[in-house]
Parts: structure tokens; sequence; C-alpha cells
């Protein structure tokens, strides 16, 4: 929706403030008429949300609006879910300097709130202070988090074709050998039935040339 100039700031500060809502895309393009006004200080605030860290908010904290201590947490959420997107097994240490905190404990329970809002699936490894990413959602990516996005796909696309035809490649030679295998049994049972026949057309000779022998010998 379309924000107005008198009640930007508080429109931003509402979407900024709610549990349900960590992707500002259409916000941010409908607040582009901030610029150069008073009320730009919220834009850039909107920005960092959308796109940056929590670093690029204290670095630039004199600039802007104060955060209240949801914002601050949303934002740590965020910064997560921003480190999440291209690597998949987060250290304590990089996130605590990430999100500005000083104790893991903190860390875990931003980490925890991230679940709970269902933008962050992972496994906590609490002896070895890392996380396991399984699935990230509902967030902005920047065009560089895009690229890597794009350049996964691309490679797991590949991989798969790779698979494919290695998995087809195996079906052909398993199918090649089921064949032949039915083609010599076929045939070891045709010369089977042909030594039976040959057997059954000799043994009444045999057996005339047995008797006469017996005969002789009488």
């Amino acid at each position: 929706a379309v924000v107005s100039t008198q009640s930007t700031g508080e429109d931003i500060r509402r979407a900024l403030s709610s549990d349900s809502t960590f992707f500002f895309t259409d916000l941010l393009e409908n607040c582009n008429v901030l610029l150069n006004t008073e009320y730009e200080p919220y834009l850039k605030l909107l920005s960092i949300f959308s796109a940056g860290k929590y670093l690029n908010f204290a670095e630039n904290a004199g600039n802007l609006p104060e955060l209240n201590e949801v914002e601050l947490t949303k934002l740590r959420i965020l910064t997560i879910l921003r480190m999440s997107s291209n690597k998949r097994v987060l250290k304590y240490s990089d996130m605590l300097v990430e999100t500005g905190l000083s104790s893991s404990r903190d860390l875990e329970q931003v980490i925890i709130q991230s679940i709970q809002h269902n933008v962050l699936d992972c496994k906590i490894d609490e002896a070895n202070e890392q996380v396991f990413v399984n699935q990230i959602s509902g967030y902005n990516v920047t065009a560089e988090q895009q690229d890597y996005l794009l350049d996964s796909l691309a490679k797991w696309s590949e991989s798969c074709r790779t698979i494919t035809e290695s998995m087809q490649a195996d079906v052909n030679n398993a199918t090649c050998k089921l064949k032949t295998n039915v083609k010599e049994t076929v045939e070891f049972q045709k010369a089977v039935e042909a030594a039976k026949a040959s057997v059954k057309k000799e043994k009444p000779h045999r057996e005339a040339s047995s008797a006469k022998s017996r005969k002789r010998l009488a």
C-alpha cells in the first residue's frame, strides 16, 4: 500500500516490529517518495532491514531512528538469515560479531525466535557452538545473494543431470546384460532339447544293435 509522508515513520515502524513481516520489497518501493524529505532516515532504516545486516545499522546508528528491543531482535534474525543464504554451518563466533551480541545465551535466544517465526529451520549444536541450517524462508535477498542462489540451483541441476545420466547408463547396461542372459538361457534350453531329441532318436538303434550282439553270442 502507498504510504503517506505524514504517517510514513509509524507505518515503517509497524512493519519493522511486526512478527509476521520479514519481506519489505513492496513497502520499500512505495517509500521511494521519501527521498530528500524529513522521513528519509526511516527509508534508510527500511533499506537496512530489507537487504542489510545489524552491523549496517550499528555503523550508522547516529543518523537513523532508534530501534526498540523487538526491532533489534528482528534485525538480528534477518542478519542470521542472510548469513545462512550461502552457508549451511554457522559458527557462534561469527554470528556474535554480525549480530552485535556478547553472549552465546543471547544468541541462542535470537536463533530460537527465528525458529518460532518459521523463517529458520536448523539444528543448534550447543556443545560445539555452531548451527546447522536446513532451510530459510520469508526474507529479502540481495542481488549478490540472488546470484549465489541461482548459481547453487544451476550446480544442483547439473548434478541431477549427471546422476540421471549415470543411472540411465546403469539401467541400459543392466538391460543389455539381461537380454544377453535371456538369449544365452534360450540357446542353452534349445541345446538341451536338441540333445534330448538326439538321444531319444538314437535309443531304438542302440537297442537293436545290442539285441543283434546278444544273438550272435548265443
